[in-house]
């Protein structure tokens, strides 16, 4: 336009032209700048990855620059999600961008359903005041979603006030634990002055000394069992959300009481997170490697540890967890049982105590295992395995669902 006028005050021309001309480098040269602009502008996300617990709310926040000096009027964002957050509904927003700015866009998310999600890619569209023009495209960047299992505390999921787990006791006076007091005695030459108890004998008059329980430090290692063969039809997402809790619910309780805890799954996973479940033992590093190994051990393998963190890593593995069909989850244990440390308790989720899986966890006993089956199916085929005392090594728990959503153990 200032060119325009500069031809109009030196040059002689009629207003018509002067108009005409105007307008047509107005409507050629806008478009070619928007586009130019357009193309240009960059989109950066906050975070690759959100994490949430069921009900929880969450924010994705994404970041557009303008690198041009040439200022976009408008430009709008839509990005959809899955059905299973949010009921599959889009997410738009319309920001501004001056020359060489900046603007940040964002939208919440609530974690309805367990599991991994991918927004992704993201569609944007920018036009000019006049609306001659407008430019849409697609940018290639993802946000992965990752909602857990839901976590149930200890009195809702039922689990007995002294589940055999963790810490055993052993007859071999070498391994005292200072943590569990049994009682108390009178004081004896050569006892340690760290055993005696100084509030007691104050009171007393009498030097008292501490009775340790003595334990041998043992792993609990979590088997869960997503074979779509042994779930029935009409309970196969029932039954295995109720297993994928359960084993979340087990975890956490572990984890928080101090206890080194592991995962052993054939379940299958969802492709954003096969590779990471599988690499996590260290020996599997693409997604055709994932594929192949599930077809002779599990699809998820992580190996007892302590800690948040570990948790943190149950956690997101159950997420990505589905119901498939895999490996014989009997199987599965007798294999994997095996190469775990003397004394380890074994917690086994599945749908249905089979006689080859009972089976097997008795072959497992004389070895020095403890075995724990929490059956989350409708039926309990070994019910003479219920309500054992605490000292057998061979238990069976049976948890269903209650009409108000929590867990019932039996």
């Amino acid at each position: 336009m200032i060119l325009l006028t500069a031809l109009a005050l030196f040059f002689p021309a009629r207003g018509i032209f002067i108009i005409f001309y105007t307008l047509a480098v107005i409507y050629w040269g806008a478009g070619r700048l928007l586009k130019y602009a357009f193309e240009r502008v960059e989109v950066t996300r906050s975070a690759q990855r959100t994490r949430l617990f069921p009900g929880d709310l969450g924010e994705i926040s994404l970041t557009f620059r303008n690198p041009t000096w040439i200022p976009v009027a408008w430009l709008s964002g839509y990005e959809h999600l899955p059905v299973a957050l949010e009921s599959g509904r889009a997410k738009r927003w319309v920001i501004s961008l001056g020359p060489l700015a900046s603007a940040a866009a964002s939208y919440s998310i609530t974690g309805s359903q367990r599991g991994v999600y991918t927004v992704g890619p993201l569609d944007i569209s920018a036009g000019e005041p006049l609306g001659l023009y407008q430019f849409s495209r697609t940018i290639r960047t993802s946000h992965d979603i990752v909602v857990y299992p839901r976590i149930y505390s200890l009195p809702e999921l039922g689990l007995p006030s002294k589940l055999p787990y963790g810490n055993i006791p052993t007859k071999q006076p070498i391994f005292p634990d200072p943590a569990r007091i049994t009682g108390v005695r009178g004081y004896q030459p050569g006892d340690s002055r760290q055993s005696i108890h100084w509030k007691l004998s104050a009171r007393t008059g009498e030097l008292q000394v501490k009775l340790f329980q003595h334990t041998v430090a043992v792993d609990t290692v979590l088997f869960l069992n997503l074979n779509e063969a042994d779930y029935p039809v009409q309970d196969l997402y029932t039954a295995s959300e109720l297993a994928i809790e359960t084993a979340a619910s087990l975890a956490s309780h572990l984890v928080r009481a101090g206890e080194s805890v592991g995962l052993i799954s054939n379940a299958g996973l969802v492709k954003e997170m096969a590779v990471e479940a599988s690499a996590a033992d260290g020996g599997i590093e693409d997604q055709g490697a994932a594929e192949e190994a599930a077809s002779w051990g599990p699809t998820i393998r992580l190996l007892p540890r302590k800690g948040t963190a570990q948790l943190m890593q149950i956690l997101e593995s159950l997420a990505a967890a589905e119901c498939r069909p895999g490996i014989a989850f009997p199987q599965l244990l007798a294999n994997e049982a095996r190469n775990l440390a003397w004394g380890t308790t074994l917690l086994v989720v599945t749908p249905v105590d089979s006689p080859e899986l009972v089976d097997n966890a008795l072959a497992l006993l004389p070895l020095g295992y403890q075995v724990l089956v929490f059956v989350v199916g409708r039926k309990v085929v070994h019910p003479q395995l219920l309500y054992r005392s605490t000292q057998e090594n061979l238990q069976l728990f049976h948890i269903v669902r209650r009409s108000s959503g929590e867990l019932e153990l039996s």
